[in-house]
């Protein structure tokens, strides 16, 4: 079975274009392979996100559309798939397709209207704390982006991220085995709070996985020894975001869709579809070969050549 996810451009070229050839034959061989059980396309929390932003029958009939080519299937939330990934750090459990996957998701969901209006609001509300999140980082940006960055210099600036990132986790942690519980802290904004992300992911170690004492040294041991290299969502994650750092690039709602996109399901996907700048950065960090993903953009090139792979896989 070979998975591929798919971008929202991806199913907007397949289900809301008309004769656009290329999205027209992949949307077919797609529609085969998944008949044929050798592909499975599953959807994503971002995907609802996005498509709610849409008028509600464009946004049903995309919906509909896709589940067909889910065969049930979705990518969990990121901090459910980053919690088992710890845990099975810890544990030495084998990942699974279940370790990302839900595998009975409810048909539909789009053409409840209330479903439609409560995600549209929620995709609205991201957008605005997104904006608001990231003024601080712009300006510094600004300011900087007329200095050009050496490979030397961005590789140290890439791994100073990945640190601090690593730093507040493991100062979490720790707090956790001092205290023996944590409290979610708020991260606040002008538009209200949100959980601090970190402590969402051990809120998951702690209450769903029951994570022991035991356990919690060992993953502290695992962090410091490997860093996030063998947790795909946090490597894959630190390593976009520290590359936009990087480039002194300015970061906006739909820059963040897709690292979340990309770190929930780069390391599942046997294919990936993502826009030509994301597929860069992909490569540029060689995420690509380090999870043995074949990555397209939706230029012309790239849409020729993912025929030409669902062909071959239809064709096994």
């Amino acid at each position: 079975m070979h998975i591929i996810y798919l971008d929202q451009f991806a199913t907007s070229g397949m289900f809301d274009s008309t004769g656009i050839p290329e999205w027209e034959e992949i949307r077919s061989l797609l529609h085969t392979g998944v008949t044929m059980n050798k592909i499975i396309c599953p959807m994503s929390v971002e995907h609802y996100l996005e498509t709610s932003q849409k008028d509600s029958a464009r946004a049903a009939h995309l919906d509909t559309e896709f589940y067909k080519l889910s065969m049930g299937y979705a990518f969990k939330a990121e901090p459910f798939i980053t919690s088992q990934l710890m845990i099975s750090a810890v544990r030495k459990n084998n990942i699974t397709i279940r370790t990302f996957l839900h595998d009975k998701i409810k048909k539909g969901i789009l053409e409840d209207e209330g479903n439609y209006q409560a995600l549209h609001r929620q995709k609205i509300e991201f957008n605005m704390k997104a904006a608001e999140a990231t003024v601080v980082a712009h300006h510094i940006r600004k300011i900087a982006r007329h200095k050009k960055v050496d490979s030397k210099v961005g590789q140290s600036i890439l791994a100073a991220s990945r640190f601090i990132t690593l730093s507040h986790f493991l100062e979490r942690l720790n707090a956790l085995l001092v205290h023996g519980h944590i409290i979610i802290r708020p991260v606040s904004f002008p538009s209200g709070d949100i959980p601090n992300w970190i402590d969402s992911i051990i809120y998951q170690l702690t209450n769903r996985h029951r994570m022991t004492k035991k356990e919690l040294k060992t993953l502290i041991s695992h962090l410091r020894k490997f860093e996030f290299t063998r947790i795909p969502t946090l490597d894959i994650r630190t390593s976009l975001s520290g590359l936009i750092a990087v480039n002194n690039k300015n970061e906006n709602p739909n820059d963040q869709i897709d690292i979340g996109r990309i770190a929930t399901g780069l390391a599942l996907s046997d294919i990936l579809l993502t826009d030509s700048q994301r597929k860069s950065e992909i490569q540029e960090l060689g995420l690509d070969s380090k999870y043995r993903t074949k990555v397209f953009s939706g230029k012309k090139k790239d849409l020729e050549q993912l025929i030409g792979e669902l062909k071959s896989i239809v064709a096994m």
